[in-house]
């Protein structure tokens, strides 16, 4: 019950405050912004890797809870749109896409080593030793159709 709690009200967080500076790379045509009031800000950050018919946002964040937006400069997404998150854990995670919010749930989530085979388990823990490794999700092609942005909440570990 405190978990899901926790996350709940963290999930009432609004993505209105954002500033206006982010971490694109010239040329990119894509943008991330984070929110301008952010305690950890300085921990966090969103890679953009672009190819010919993708692009891969790498999410890392030293504190394991943190959000920001992923804006396209174009008009059209490219064909494959992938998140990795660096975290040790992804116990929650929302993508809202034109005003649709979806849940952790609602995407599939693989669990690759570094060299991007798969992982059984739920976290990139074993003991106390992380274990290289990211969690991937390709967002569907079909829902970001005219969506000008993506804002995106994430939890490594529940705390509570």
């Amino acid at each position: 019950m405190v978990r899901s709690l926790g996350f709940c009200v963290f999930g009432l967080l609004t993505f209105d405050f954002f500033s206006h500076a982010s971490n694109s790379e010239d040329g990119s045509g894509f943008e991330v912004k984070f929110p301008k009031d952010a305690v950890h800000a300085k921990t966090r950050k969103i890679k953009i890797i672009e190819k010919t018919n993708s692009v891969v946002f790498e999410v890392r964040d030293q504190f394991g809870i943190g959000k920001g937006s992923l804006i396209s400069k174009n008009r059209k997404w490219p064909d494959k749109v992938i998140l990795r998150f660096y975290l040790s854990g992804l116990e929650g995670l929302t993508a809202k896409i034109k005003g649709k919010t979806f849940v952790k749930e609602d995407l599939k989530i693989r669990m690759l080593d570094s060299k991007g085979n798969p992982l059984k388990g739920r976290y990139l823990l074993k003991g106390s030793k992380k274990i290289p490794g990211y969690y991937e999700i390709e967002l569907p092609q079909s829902k970001l159709i005219d969506a000008p942005q993506i804002d995106l909440r994430w939890i490594d570990f529940y705390r509570g």
